[in-house]
């Protein structure tokens, strides 16, 4: 069975609804640079107490700005939020439908390569983790656009603060590449250990009857029982592996912080930073750090989703993998189209019934 590289099925699933995930990335790009509003403000609102700054409204405009802002984010929220409803809805509604298409093309004899409980299991969760990996890949580039200005802004206020500020992502990006394939290793194992207990599931319910006239019933509870440990045994290691590299990146984090939080008492103490310059650096800096985790994150969850494309592409049975992802209507608008009617011949007429 060949593979795609994961971003060629994401850029794949990208060009089914470009304007979409434009405007979906978009709207989370301008929410997330919303937030170096109120940072920039309360640098104002500070240094206007202290007397280094004297805005044309005072300290009552900034807060009128501050309430304004905050109400026009709320606004932003709900329709960024409502588009990416409909966004996550279509990525993965295109790639469960090529999937079923790819299955109903198969001959009966060999349209599942796999049990029935497996199939569902793939078209369940590795097209929602594949879902999952659209609505972050736009969205962590917008952070990333957000962290960049913050960084800059930062630069002009210190640039050996906020040098020490951008390390830990350096650390982040290392740990994850070094960790990628353990990750992907134990997805696919923890992936084809629950593909196993759904299939049981539906196994054993189809052959009720079966189980009870063969006085089976405590053969089959123990090989499920043994089916369930095993699956126990690998979602534990795939969340400890993926559980230890988020723990790496935020103590990465929290220590670059806290190093960054001493160099600025310094900076008080000796006069080089204002106390304006100081509440902005505490919130851009907080927004560089959850950028950093996010993005330690999203490289784990890329590595799965490879896991997660292979997975379904073994249900193409000798498609190509492209077909994964290829444009296929969805008739999520409008009426539905009419469904012709099979033509029928004369090989269709029935002849002799055994």
């Amino acid at each position: 069975m060949t593979t795609l590289p994961t971003w060629r099925y994401l850029l794949g699933m990208a060009r089914y609804a470009p304007r979409l995930y434009l405007l979906h990335g978009a709207l989370w790009s301008v929410m997330n640079l919303s937030f170096l509003l109120p940072g920039l403000i309360a640098r104002t609102f500070f240094d206007t107490l202290t007397g280094q700054a004297h805005p044309p409204a005072g300290t009552t405009g900034l807060i009128v700005l501050l309430a304004v802002i905050a109400v026009g984010r709320a606004a932003l929220w709900l329709i960024a939020g409502s588009v990416e409803i409909i966004f996550r809805f279509t990525m993965s509604g295109m790639v469960r439908r090529n999937l079923l298409r790819h299955v109903l093309d198969q001959p009966g004899a060999r349209a599942l390569p796999h049990s029935t409980g497996d199939a569902i299991s793939r078209f369940r969760d590795d097209a929602y983790q594949a879902e999952d990996a659209m609505d972050w890949s736009d969205e962590i580039v917008g952070q990333g656009l957000f962290a960049v200005v913050a960084a800059l802004v930062l630069l002009r206020i210190d640039a050996r603060m906020t040098l020490v500020a951008i390390l830990p992502l350096v650390l982040v990006t290392l740990a994850a590449r070094w960790a990628s394939t353990t990750l992907a290793r134990h997805r696919a194992t923890s992936s084809q250990a629950t593909s196993q207990v759904t299939g049981a599931i539906g196994d054993i319910l189809a052959a009720v009857q079966t189980v009870q006239a063969a006085g089976a019933e405590e053969r089959t509870v123990t090989h499920f029982r043994r089916l369930n440990d095993q699956r126990r045994a690998a979602m534990l290691a795939d969340r400890l592996v993926a559980s230890g590299l988020d723990a790496i990146t935020t103590n990465a984090v929290s220590l670059g912080t806290g190093l960054v939080m001493l160099m600025a008492a310094g900076g008080l103490g000796d006069g080089g930073l204002s106390v304006g310059d100081f509440v902005l650096f505490v919130a851009y800096l907080g927004f560089i750090a959850d950028f950093t985790a996010g993005l330690g994150q999203f490289l784990v969850h890329y590595g799965q989703t490879g896991v997660a494309f292979s997975r379904m592409g073994a249900l193409l049975g000798t498609a190509s993998p492209a077909g994964l992802v290829a444009p296929t209507p969805l008739h999520l608008k409008g009426p539905l189209p009419d469904v012709p009617s099979p033509a029928r011949g004369e090989r269709d007429r029935l002849v002799l019934v055994e």
